[in-house]
């Protein structure tokens, strides 16, 4: 049984190569046919012509259906110089492959693929790892890619060779808002920055893009630089809008993650630290309505309405950037807080964000998350913090509410800084000495009118002159009893100080944070029952300092100009990082500030000392505010960010996302003109009433849209489309696919489709079943262990299949993403991850027929209804066909020999009736009879190819 297998099979190889290699004068009259009949205009490609690749008509001559012709792979784990890749997916192993990827960038995740006409090919990276969350470190590129396909025909090696790649960058500032690597020269993008899925060449070399996080079109010249800005897609049924997916940098909802990512990168360009990431804790994206800012829910006229939920804890998070919020001061928001996920919290109540912590078991274990074994809070594993101290215990930024935070065992203590004339820090929140807070030492008045700068004198002239002593109104648990801060008196009596809430200087915080350890751990609270936990938890508590300068250079209440009532952010910065390196202190201090220009100078030249990037939103409305730091000014971007975009109030109230997530430019066409490009949504827009995907009309001599759009009718098995391209005026091909992975009854299919410019709806038709393909020659094994879809019936089960290239109506090539290291479609006995698999596959069908009436019909109908009888199948004289069809279609009858030679056109394009009667002799068209053996009918009923095999006898 062995053996005859064997037999068959060489057989068919045979008769297979035999139609493969046909004659010159074949393939003239097939050339012929194409430029008459099939719709087919795309270049010739030399390396894969007709004369090495033809297939006669296109047809397989014994039912092979689509047939492997070639396939060539690159290993998953294949790399390519770069940067440390893969940091912010994992540590350790996934799908048996260790992470991250030191010193190296994987080649993986081909999205989309580029004929170069000479062998080789320019393959587009994916935007790395899968999302815009964990891709800050994937270097967006195009490969050029060399593949030996292991072939029927001829044996490669079937290996890919990796020849050069073209970073993708932009040097010349044309991206307006914040990328990764914002701050570098070369400006090379990122997978955050984009998710680029389809590309496209014009005749000058230029490339062109399709992005999925925008959606964007964006456009570079031949050596991968950017030529203008990422071009927009307009919502063209609500004037003067967008479409846009959620990871729009347009939207401030992803605005954080992106400012982040650009603020992370300077500081480790200089060898620095992660920065924090540190907003309000009302504008989280936490699915609470209560949690808001009321300026937003209910704006002056002067503002725009817009949405508080805009910060994402679990995508900062999964970013890499840790996540400590302020300022909360009841124990319901601190438990939810803690249940989100952050990584810290600010509070003015450092006794209830105590008892919040000590309570929380998320893990129901009995014991508290983040408590270690001293009863102390295990600040690596949440940084509690206490806001100015215990603002809402005791007067701010004083000794006493230092003390109460250290007493509360705040792992941090939180402050405010100034900087005086004599350039030293002093602890203080606002750039005047403020009357609201402080009284005269002397007693005389000290009102609003009076009020100082602080930058105008020194500090002993203000440790002299002022008491920092008032409480607030609205702060009902604040007093200035100083019966409770018995170590800021015994601070105050040591250094001769006039009163223990004076305005300390920050050289005086870290003093009495020494203090406070030798009081407890030596001196007169020894005998206190938590002696022992306040010095232990002091001598290594943390500092969160914040340069307060406002950048604006517009004016306050007063009629000053922001940007002057302070020093500049330069002295600023150094006149406390100076005092951190010289107290040792560098891994126990941050410098934090919602101006990010002195937190961009902490990086250059302080890399060891952490920043904290502040976010809010306390607008400038008239005269009232410092606009803090989110908002424009005179429409202008904000001026706190050090240059980086912020869509200031542009939220989902104002441009909802229609565009779902991955749902962005997945395949974007070039017309065969070179005119045209045609970018396809990769899934319907959200709140579809259909399955429907856009198609826009993108007109490339002035870059813009024209406004025409299309609709292409996805597949009730499918969820995205892979691919786009197409390969005459009309006539283009589309991947459609499902989610599944490693499934042979998935859904995985190339559609012909007809794109008409008089028509809305997109024609198509089912062309070639990724799962069900012919490898005759077995040449895709021997393959792993357990792997799927390997052998005669060869299989393409990827999750994500994204290009497609033509190279004649018969034979085109097929290219996954690998998503490398995640998806396992292929080798599920060994668990390794997918391969890079590049196959070359002839057509059962070929490309650009015409339709004729079939247009409409699928191609089980048509075997449903249509009756064919060959009688007799082995014949002497003469043999029969018996055709059931409706009256006036078209028939085609040609007999071909096993070597694909043309023997005999029996009719052409004959309409069908009743009375039809089809028969052949035998005779070839030469007028010679046949010799005897196998012979092929090829019959075409109104453009659908049936084959029937027939034996002269």
């Amino acid at each position: 049984m062995k053996r005859c297998y064997t037999i068959i099979s060489k057989l068919k190889y045979s008769f297979l190569v035999g139609a493969i290699c046909i004659t010159a004068s074949l393939s003239a009259q097939i050339s012929k046919k194409n430029s008459e009949n099939f719709q087919f205009d795309i270049p010739k490609d030399n390396c894969f012509n007709q004369k090495k690749y033809a297939k006669g008509t296109g047809s397989s001559y014994f039912n092979f259906g689509d047939i492997l012709i070639s396939r060539a792979v690159l290993p998953a784990a294949s790399f390519s110089e770069g940067p440390t890749s893969g940091q912010y997916i994992n540590q350790g192993l996934i799908n048996q492959q260790p992470v991250p990827f030191f010193n190296k960038q994987p080649v993986q995740g081909f999205s989309a693929i580029l004929n170069n006409f000479d062998g080789t090919f320019m393959a587009l990276s994916d935007n790395g790892f899968g999302s815009i969350e964990n891709s800050a470190d994937y270097n967006l590129r195009m490969y050029r890619i060399k593949p030996e396909f292991e072939s029927i025909i001829s044996k490669g090696d079937g290996s890919i060779e990796i020849l050069e790649h073209i970073e993708l960058r932009d040097p010349n500032h044309k991206i307006p808002f914040a990328i990764t690597n914002h701050f570098s020269t070369s400006r090379i993008l990122t997978g955050a920055d984009f998710d680029i899925e389809s590309i496209q060449r014009t005749p000058n070399g230029d490339f062109w893009i399709g992005d999925e996080f925008g959606p964007f079109i964006l456009h570079f010249d031949k050596n991968g630089i950017l030529l203008e800005a990422p071009i927009r897609l307009p919502d063209f049924d609500e004037n003067g809008k967008e479409l846009r997916a959620k990871q729009n940098p347009f939207n401030e909802e992803y605005s954080a993650l992106r400012v982040m990512n650009a603020m992370r990168a300077h500081a480790q360009k200089f060898g620095g630290k992660t920065p924090v990431m540190s907003p309000w804790f009302v504008m989280l994206d936490d699915g609470d309505s209560t949690t808001l800012v009321n300026s937003r829910s209910n704006p002056d006229p002067s503002l725009t309405s817009a949405s508080s939920e805009i910060f994402n804890v679990s995508s900062l998070n999964n970013a890499g950037h840790p996540v400590v919020v302020y300022t909360v001061n009841d124990l319901e928001s601190m438990n939810a807080l803690l249940d989100l996920g952050v990584q810290g919290i600010i509070s003015d109540r450092p006794d209830l964000l105590l008892e919040a912590i000590q309570n929380f078991d998320n893990d129901t274990n009995g014991q508290p998350d983040y408590i270690d074994s001293d009863g102390l809070i295990d600040v690596n594993l949440f940084d509690a913090q206490g806001h100015r101290g215990a603002r809402n215990l005791r007067p701010e930024n004083t000794l006493p509410a230092m003390e109460a935070a250290l007493d509360y065992l705040m792992p941090t203590l939180e402050t405010d800084c100034g900087i005086t004339s004599d350039q030293i820090p002093v602890l203080d929140h606002d750039p005047h000495i403020e009357s609201a807070k402080t009284r005269r030492v002397d007693g005389t008045s000290y009102t609003y009118n009076d009020e100082v700068l602080v930058k105008d004198v020194t500090l002993a002239h203000i440790q002299a002159t002022y008491i920092a002593d008032k409480i607030l109104p609205g702060r009902p648990a604040q007093t200035n009893d100083l019966s409770l801060s018995p170590v800021s008196i015994a601070f105050a009596n040591q250094n001769n100080l006039i009163d223990p809430y004076i305005m300390p200087s920050l050289q005086q915080l870290f003093d009495f944070v020494d203090f406070y350890v030798a009081y407890y751990k030596y001196g007169a609270g020894v005998s206190n029952s938590e002696a022992e936990k306040r010095w232990k938890n002091a001598s290594k508590v943390r500092y969160n300092i914040e340069t307060k300068i406002n950048p604006r250079t517009d004016t306050d209440d007063r009629g000053d100009i922001f940007s002057d009532r302070t020093v500049d952010a330069e002295s600023f910065t150094k006149a406390i990082a100076d005092l951190v390196v010289k107290n040792n202190l560098t891994d126990r201090a941050d410098i934090q500030s919602f101006d990010f220009r002195t937190l961009l100078i902490a990086q250059e030249q302080y890399p060891e000392i952490r920043t904290v990037c502040l976010f809010g939103d306390f607008p400038k409305v008239g005269d009232s505010g410092d606009g803090t730091n989110l908002q424009d000014q005179n429409g202008v971007n904000t001026p706190w960010l050090a240059g980086l975009y912020w869509p200031y109030r542009s939220t989902i109230l104002d441009t909802p996302f229609k565009v779902k997530s991955s749902g962005g430019f997945e395949g974007m066409a070039l017309s065969t003109d070179k005119k045209t490009l045609f970018p396809l949504l990769e899934k319907p827009l959200e709140n579809s009433e259909n399955s429907n995907l856009l198609v826009h009309e993108f007109d490339l001599e002035s870059a813009s849209y024209t406004g025409k759009k299309f609709e292409y009718v996805l597949n009730e098995n499918a969820t995205a489309i892979g691919d786009f391209i197409m390969f005459s005026r009309k006539r283009g091909l589309i991947i459609e696919r499902d989610g599944s992975q490693g499934d042979l009854n998935g859904f995985k299919a190339i559609y012909e489709i007809k794109l008409d410019p008089n028509e809305a709806i997109i024609e198509k038709r089912h062309n070639i079943d990724l799962l069900d393909i012919n490898d005759i020659y077995r040449i895709s094994e021997p393959g792993l262990s357990g792997d799927i879809g390997i052998g005669q019936e060869f299989a393409f089960p990827f999750v994500t299949i994204e290009s497609v290239v033509v190279f004649n109506p018969f034979l085109i090539g097929v290219l996954n993403d690998n998503n490398y290291p995640f998806s396992i479609g292929r080798h599920l006995g060994t668990g390794l991850p997918d391969d890079n698999e590049f196959i070359l596959l002839w057509l059962d069908e070929p490309l650009g027929r015409p339709w004729r009436k079939t247009e409409n019909i699928s191609k089980e109908t048509l075997e449903e209804n249509k009756n064919i009888i060959v009688h007799p199948n082995t014949f002497t004289d003469q043999v029969s066909f018996s055709i059931e069809a409706k009256e006036q279609t078209n028939i085609s009858i040609n007999i071909y020999d096993i070597f694909g030679n043309s023997i005999r056109k029996l009719i052409a394009n004959q309409k069908h009736t009743n009375n039809s009667k089809y028969t052949w002799n035998g005779i070839s068209d030469s007028g010679s009879k046949v010799k005897k053996g196998t012979y092929i009918a090829i019959i075409d009923i109104d453009g659908f190819l049936t084959k029937e095999k027939i034996i002269k006898n």
